[in-house]
């Protein structure tokens, strides 16, 4: 009897496995929550329903209380989501903590700095930071928000040095975005100064920046408004006239300040052949051929405004709505006039209904580099006109 054990034993074996597992499907499953819980958080914060990934974090960090990461998690959802006095109380809480490493404690106090930033407390954001200055400097989001702090303060040049001194200390990959917003931030300043008439003080910013291959055609425009307001109208012309050939992407920018220069400078023989070079853009609008037709038309050369706006048909957008400034001035056949009242005749693509920011929305009258509102950078879009957005 002795030799059938081997096969009875295992008999029980099979057995035993095979009631536990019916006994496993029988009896009820356990709640999510603990590990389970928080990866489908974050797999919910990252599909954008961030109402469930707050629900999951609060479930979590009330079964793990002990656990760091949840916590900063759910602290940084709810200040995107708008409740930033809460996201400050919760992540103040865990400086306390006792026994944290160097990495949290950057995780921390940057998050702690962003809730800070968000409610717009400039100087506790800059206590915040300077706590964590020295090991969290080989960090991008250190410098934004230390930018933002210093900004937020209204201390432009200590916002600005934190823009140029970043790329000493950020890895590679984040140095080309802390050098195009040094620029991009310097030349709004200095665009802004000119604005004001504060020509001094543009001056230098300008100088910050013009030589770094990223500042051009941008450098070029404050330049040229630069000589403008300097009463140096030949300047303004010759460097407005180099950015539109050079930088034909920019040409909602160039051109109203083409158009500024030339009505105060009484230097009309130039406006042709800048026009002309204008007009070789790619990205050239119908209206500025029909301002060129016309100005050919009003200086006696028929022929030459019909060759040219010849030439740019069978493109798909040249309309009669677009022709019909010359088609009305040919039917008129009126005598010519002034030059100054011919210029008053064209229709310049101007930012007639100014400039938004692509991130939060802010008007302006003209162009901006530097959003004061959000902080974007280079977010600003010109508000066309029906008949210019259809090109």
């Amino acid at each position: 009897m002795t030799e059938y054990l081997p096969w009875f034993f295992a008999c029980v074996v099979v057995l035993a496995a095979t009631v536990g597992v019916w006994w496993s499907l029988r009896r009820p499953q356990p709640a999510v929550g603990g590990d389970e819980a928080y990866q489908q958080a974050l797999e919910a914060w990252v599909q954008g329903e961030a109402d469930e990934a707050i629900r999951l974090l609060r479930m979590v960090v009330q079964d793990n209380p002990e656990h760091i990461e949840p916590f900063l998690h759910l602290g940084t959802l709810m200040r995107e989501q708008g409740d930033a006095s809460r996201a400050a109380v919760l992540h103040r809480s865990l400086t306390v903590r006792p026994g944290l490493n160097q990495a949290r404690k950057i995780a921390i106090g940057l998050a702690l700095a962003e809730d800070l930033l968000a409610l717009e407390k400039w100087a506790d954001a800059g206590a915040v930071l300077d706590t964590i200055m020295r090991p969290a400097q080989n960090r991008a989001r250190y410098w934004r928000a230390r930018f933002r702090q210093f900004h937020g303060a209204g201390n432009l040049p200590d916002a600005a040095r934190a823009l140029k001194k970043a790329p000493r200390f950020v890895a590679e990959k984040d140095k080309g975005w802390f050098q195009n917003a040094y620029v991009s931030y310097q030349l709004d300043r200095a665009l802004e100064h000119v604005r004001l008439g504060e020509l001094s003080a543009a001056r230098p910013r300008l100088r910050d920046v013009e030589r770094m291959p990223q500042a051009h055609p941008r450098a070029t425009l404050v330049r040229a408004m630069l000589a403008a307001r300097d009463e140096d109208p030949t300047e303004a012309l010759t460097l407005t006239a180099e950015g539109l050939l050079d930088s034909p992407e920019e040409l909602a920018v160039f051109l109203p300040t083409l158009q500024e220069v030339l009505l105060h400078s009484g230097q009309y023989a130039r406006t042709v052949p800048i026009l002309e070079r204008a007009c070789q853009a790619e990205n050239a609008p119908p209206s500025l051929w029909v301002n060129l037709a016309l100005l050919y038309e009003k200086l006696g050369q028929r022929d030459k405004a019909l060759r040219f706006l010849e030439s740019k048909t069978g493109r798909g957008n040249f309309t009669p709505n677009h022709a019909a400034p010359f088609l009305r001035l040919l039917a008129q056949d009126a005598p010519p006039g002034d030059f100054l009242d011919v210029w008053h005749l064209l229709d310049m693509p101007a930012p007639a209904r100014g400039w938004t920011c692509r991130r939060c929305g802010r008007l302006e009258n003209g162009i901006r580099w530097f959003c004061p509102a959000c902080g974007a950078f280079d977010s600003f879009q010109q508000n066309f006109t029906r008949q210019e957005g259809s090109l």
